[in-house]
């Protein structure tokens, strides 16, 4: 079926029928989360939402949970060390999202408390209009709406609107009911993510079928309009796997960008378009340890390689065996903040991107042993 015209919809005047048939259905049907009911508190929706960004609910629930036990309070979250931060982080994704919640945990620790405006939230850092808007509306009881993939999903077919975050986002502020903006933003967001999926709506079984223009008419595919998708485009990186008896070396890359503070296998990205034969390969990395790591380098097999998707790039990471010439340090300009040689048991302590632990698992099965891949 074709997708929705580019056309912008008049806002719609609210609708109290509506929301009260929104509102009675999530009472009934709304999902057992642990931020909710006995669990919210600021600090907790605060949390919560940062973790749902970009990620499916039923992966947060067990690192929220895990993240509370370490972290109960935003005070004990504040005077954690930061290497503790992402080490509960680990696997989840988008660090800058656990580096901004421990900076933005010192500032309300230093400012005697949590903000009460919408203002005093989106000047926290990390936090953008969505997630200042579902703490407000949820933890402060603020007629503010809190628009995610899911609600503008929903009010985009409610209303045969085209979409877009603006868009959508003005016309919650216009439709949502006030003093309940917290219910109606969860109901909204349980909704699209069970009934109002982007494919396959159960339009049979929605509680505002009644009041939606795309259920209605049974054109729920045309609504949101299509958005064009980019391909991420492949680049090639390099690892090195140094041992010593049962420890492996790892860098701790630096406090910004990408995978910032956390550790991984010494190594390099390359450059966009570079050469990726063996040779290729292996120069590029003798010649980023010794950047890297002050210290020259013997590579040897390949142990293998690892793919991993990021929202701008498609990662193809070659491991290979590496012997160093003297005792490896953290150089000033390079890549890695510092060293350290850890164990198995020792590797739970520490923050792991999703692409360390893979590179990892697929050292810890190879035997120390050339190879080639080649």
């Amino acid at each position: 079926m074709a997708r929705a015209p580019a056309e912008t919809a008049p806002l719609f005047q609210p609708s109290p029928a509506l929301n009260d048939a929104l509102l009675d259905w999530y009472a009934e049907r709304a999902r057992p989360l642990p931020w909710r009911g006995e669990g919210l508190s600021l600090y907790r929706t605060w949390v919560s939402e940062v973790m749902c960004q970009q990620t499916r609910v039923d992966t947060v629930i067990p690192y929220f949970e895990r993240w509370m036990r370490a972290f109960p309070t935003v005070e004990h979250l504040a005077n954690a060390p930061l290497d503790d931060v992402l080490a509960h982080w680990s696997g989840l994704g988008y660090y800058s999202r656990a580096r901004n919640l421990h900076a933005g945990a010192a500032v309300v620790v230093a400012a005697g408390g949590f903000p009460t405006t919408l203002a005093g939230w989106r000047a926290l850092p990390g936090v953008g209009e969505y997630i200042a808007g579902a703490v407000g509306s949820i933890a402060l009881g603020l007629d503010s709406p809190a628009v995610d993939g899911n609600l503008e999903r929903v009010l985009s077919r409610v209303h045969r609107h085209p979409g877009g975050r603006p868009a959508i986002t003005a016309l919650a502020q216009r439709l949502l009911p006030p003093g309940r903006a917290g219910d109606w933003n969860q109901a909204l967001m349980d909704l699209g993510a069970s009934l109002c999926a982007p494919r396959a709506a159960r339009c049979g079984e929605c509680p505002i079928r009644a009041h939606c223009g795309a259920g209605q008419l049974g054109e729920a595919d045309r609504w949101p309009a299509a958005k064009e998708r980019k391909v991420a485009p492949e680049r090639a990186a390099v690892g090195a796997l140094v041992r010593d008896g049962d420890r492996i070396l790892f860098g701790q890359r630096l406090p910004e960008g990408l995978f910032g503070g956390l550790f991984e296998l010494p190594g390099l990205l390359l450059p966009k378009g570079a050469a990726t034969d063996e040779a290729a390969l292996r120069g590029a990395l003798q010649l980023g340890l010794m950047e890297a790591l002050g210290v020259d380098a013997h590579i040897g097999g390949a142990v293998g390689q690892v793919a991993h998707v990021l929202t701008h790039m498609r990662l193809q990471l070659v491991i290979f065996e590496v012997q160093l010439s003297g005792e490896p340090a953290a150089q000033p300009g390079g890549a890695y903040q510092g060293l350290r040689w850890l164990g198995r048991a020792e590797r739970g302590g520490v923050g792991l991107s999703t692409l360390a632990s893979k590179a990892l698992a697929l050292a810890d099965a190879a035997p120390s042993s050339q190879g080639s891949l080649f």
